[in-house]
């Protein structure tokens, strides 16, 4: 396991080929697709316009360098790594039209291999995805795994500060077969502080941690909540405000913990922020701890496209390294070392 992740990472870096950031143990962010040949201009574009960059196809049974490759689909708005199959990673789209070959209801797969490699997942498809069942996508901004290996897909999308919310549980299928996601349980959701004029939040961002679900609202210090389930299944849950970030950490819409919980990390459409956790704190104290205190890393997304909007992303088990997904179909990888405690 660890000459494989060695080789993830090493490979990783000299793909990157960040600056030297001094004494500054995160380098830059950059799209994995960063080292691929720029597309010759094409004719009838005005002179400075942007490179126009074709959608990759990913060749069937055929593992596809991370940085070489699209997201087959865009609008990506959630990123979660399942612990009972190795190297997969579920993503998910949010609300908007849809075809049957690129659903909205829908759960997509990336399996990372070593060497920065997606591998076939099913049938030879690089990111295949599986339909959820009973779970209309309304606005889907998130998705999270509890202690139980259930996933949970948070409708929580508000633009317009009225629309109507709701927490999905599901059952985890065998990623290479066709099996659909099925919802074993459904809650509606609402901020208990919207605006005036308003009945909730917008919020793009949950996290579970200690056998708590938590949602950050997408405003100013992006405040979190901690979900309070009521007895009678299909009741409101209540949403407890637990604390807020410092003023320089605005409107998130990605939270994710290391595996070894000595990092959070949150980020918003163009920046993330790495801080500093203490793993022997729990729920609500461990997020005030980590949340009080500055950033011990911040950087801002290489995009291509100027502007890639990250809404999804996550912490490769087992490493420090952070796996993030874009609406304009890019992905990013922000390499780490192993912390020591996974390493032994």
């Amino acid at each position: 396991m660890l000459i494989v992740l060695a080789a993830l990472l090493v490979t990783a870096a000299v793909a990157l080929s960040a600056p030297d950031t001094g004494s500054d143990p995160w380098p830059a962010a950059r799209s994995w697709r960063d080292e691929r040949p720029a597309p010759a201009a094409q004719g009838g574009l005005e002179p400075g316009a942007p490179e126009q960059v074709a959608p990759f196809a990913a060749p069937a049974g055929k593992p596809v360098a991370i940085h070489t490759a699209d997201l087959p689909a865009n609008e990506a708005s959630g990123l979660v790594a399942s612990r009972r199959f190795p190297g997969v990673f579920y993503w998910l789209r949010d609300g908007g039209g849809a075809t049957a070959q690129r659903p909205r209801a829908a759960l997509w797969t990336i399996k990372l291999g070593p060497d920065a490699h997606a591998l076939p997942v099913r049938r030879g498809e690089n990111f295949p995805f599986a339909q959820v069942f009973a779970a209309p996508n309304g606005d889907w901004e998130d998705v999270v795994l509890d202690d139980d290996d259930n996933l949970w897909i948070g409708d929580i999308g508000a633009n317009d500060c009225v629309s109507e919310q709701y927490l999905y549980r599901t059952l985890e299928p065998e990623p290479d077969t066709d099996d659909p996601f099925f919802v074993t349980a459904k809650w509606p959701v609402s901020f208990p502080d919207p605006a005036e004029g308003c009945r909730t939040r917008n919020a793009e961002a949950m996290l579970w941690l200690d056998g708590e679900l938590y949602l950050f609202a997408k405003t100013a210090k992006s405040p979190v909540y901690r979900a309070v389930f009521p007895d009678e299944r299909g009741a409101e849950v209540e949403l407890e405000p637990v604390a807020e970030f410092d003023a320089a950490v605005n409107k998130i819409s990605v939270s994710t913990v290391s595996t070894d919980r000595t990092r959070l990390t949150v980020a918003g459409h163009a920046r993330y922020w790495v801080f500093a956790a203490d793993p022997a704190l729990r729920g609500d104290a461990y997020l005030k701890r980590a949340l009080q205190g500055r950033p011990v890393h911040t950087g801002t997304f290489a995009s291509r496209a100027g502007n890639a909007s990250v809404e999804g992303g996550s912490y490769v088990p087992g490493t420090h390294d952070l796996l993030f997904v874009a609406e304009n179909k890019e992905m990013f990888l922000l390499p780490d070392a192993p912390s020591a405690a996974v390493a032994r």
